[in-house]
């Protein structure tokens, strides 16, 4: 039987946890392992320094799973110990309240473990739905459960995650599925100066959106057109054009720098 890990970022009390849990009964035996609390925007960090703590708990309904005190990414690490059952063969993230798309996913805790199980040769899925306080992700269930059997029958190359990014709306409205690159940028920010007494000032960060520039593009504009946006990533930072750049760089003279400084 396939061993399916099911974590996410905004914690394990999240009804939407429990909806794709419950989507998954019928794929395989599911390991929950989440967040205590809301871990949003940590990305692929970890903890460290101090130990994790793990509590066996009960989420949604009727189903039993682990909370613990860390990030999405330290729920995989841990689930690849194999200390709580079975090693995964299948990382499932999400739901997160709110969309992933764009340069956004690079903030992302949800679609940080889905990376996470790639680079460690699992096929990984992030699934978010676009509003943070979703109306119609109940009628999602028999889509999610069809995404993620197809993911498991034709996995994608090794070291790629899947990026899945839902519009707010009934199933019955949806109007396709659409495979999709990165937009850029959800919103640009300002700092809002929110109190200051002389010494000490604190500032909110406000996103400001720019609807009619170009970041409405790819996967922000088939989530805007009510389309479900499918998105591979990898984590291959890596610019080859750097490295063409680099290439002509007079590495020589760096080095001679260093010999010349250290004497």
């Amino acid at each position: 039987m396939t061993q399916i890990l099911l974590t996410n970022d905004d914690g394990i009390e999240s009804p939407a946890l429990a909806l794709l849990r419950r989507s998954l009964d019928a794929l395989g035996d599911v390991l929950t392992i989440a967040p205590a609390h809301d871990r949003s925007a940590v990305a692929r960090g970890i903890t460290v320094h101090r130990p994790i703590r793990l509590d066996r708990v009960r989420f949604g309904d009727d189903f039993d799973g682990v909370a613990l005190d860390g990030t999405p990414v330290d729920c995989v690490r841990v689930a690849m110990l194999g200390v709580l059952g079975p090693l995964p063969d299948l990382i499932v993230s999400g739901i997160n309240a709110g969309s992933n798309m764009g340069n956004d996913v690079t903030y992302s805790g949800t679609v940080g473990a889905a990376l996470e199980g790639a680079l460690m040769g699992l096929p990984g899925v992030a699934i978010s739905i676009e509003s943070e306080a979703p109306q119609h992700l109940g009628s999602m269930e028999a889509l999610l459960t069809a995404l993620v059997e197809r993911l498991m029958l034709a996995p994608l190359p090794p070291g790629v995650a899947l990026n899945v990014n839902l519009p707010d709306v009934p199933a019955k409205q949806l109007r396709g599925v659409k495979v999709t690159s990165l937009g850029g940028s959800s919103c640009y920010d300002r700092l809002v100066l929110q109190s200051d007494d002389g010494v000490r000032g604190e500032y909110g960060i406000v996103c400001e959106r720019a609807p009619v520039e170009p970041w409405a593009a790819n996967d922000f504009e088939a989530v805007a057109e009510g389309y479900v946006s499918l998105t591979p990533l990898q984590f291959d930072l890596t610019s080859r054009e750097g490295l063409a750049s680099l290439a002509a760089w007079p590495v020589g003279d760096l080095l001679r720098a260093a010999r010349t400084t250290a004497g």
